[in-house]
């Protein structure tokens, strides 16, 4: 059980920097591990792509956000089962050359999709990198859909490009693991793994949202500028759900 959350913001309408402290805040609920955040900064299509985590609560992490926080980021709080919090690497946000992303759940079968990605050499121990290395660098052949239906466990994806056209949001609900948006009316998306916190870090940052949504399992969207630019369903087989079992304290 992560903690993930991520947004867009349209004509200013929010502080970047203090909705990513009361996102990490309320996520820590879901995880006190580790904490991190990445996000685009500049203006254009080719903005530069920033990642800032540590081993620390995401309440601690907030009091070092970087003012500067870009207008689309993803944040994650985490609940460490694989892959040592002390080394930074098997921290979110993950960048495997090619996009960053963040990960509720647990993937099942990393070194199987590790192998499969002609190229990449791991980096860490942590099952969620395994996942963006498959979406990144899987089989050309399969095809984007294909690649992430051959990410077996449970698993809420989000993530950003590192390089290349950016300004996209990348949003998915594979099997099991939660995640909901809230759309405001100015046009500002802001997402986390539940209702709660979502509802919550809204009436704290002071926004009201016209709309939200509870991802179904399979449901993939993309968001440009706050706008739902992509919407597909991903069909996932149940037999390769498997409930992770988080009854035991963390492992670290």
């Amino acid at each position: 059980m992560c903690g993930i959350g991520a947004w867009q913001i349209v004509d200013r309408e929010i502080d970047p920097a203090k909705l990513a402290t009361i996102l990490l805040r309320r996520l820590s609920v879901r995880g006190r591990d580790a904490a991190g955040l990445a996000w685009h900064q500049g203006d254009g299509d080719k903005p530069e792509t920033y990642i800032n985590k540590a081993d620390v609560s995401g309440a601690q992490f907030g009091r070092f956000i970087d003012k500067q926080t870009g207008e689309t980021g993803i944040c994650h709080t985490r609940w460490a089962t694989q892959g040592d919090p002390a080394y930074n690497v098997n921290n979110h946000p993950i960048d495997v050359e090619g996009i960053v992303g963040v990960h509720n759940g647990h993937v099942s079968n990393d070194d199987q999709l590790i192998a499969m990605c002609k190229g990449y050499k791991r980096k860490g121990k942590v099952d969620s990198e395994a996942a963006f290395a498959m979406i990144a660098h899987g089989p050309r052949d399969l095809g984007f859909f294909g690649r992430l239906q051959q990410i077996k466990g449970s698993a809420a994806l989000m993530w950003i490009n590192a390089y290349g056209p950016n300004r996209f949001l990348h949003t998915v609900r594979l099997n099991g693991s939660p995640l909901v948006f809230g759309h405001t009316a100015k046009g500002s998306v802001i997402l986390a793994s539940t209702m709660e916190i979502l509802s919550a870090t809204a009436a704290e940052i002071g926004v009201t949202f016209e709309y939200t949504h509870e991802f179904e399992e399979g449901e993939y969207m993309r968001f440009k500028d706050g706008r739902l630019v992509q919407h597909a369903n991903i069909p996932r087989p149940k037999s390769l759900w498997k409930a992770p079992d988080y009854s035991k304290p963390s492992l670290f």
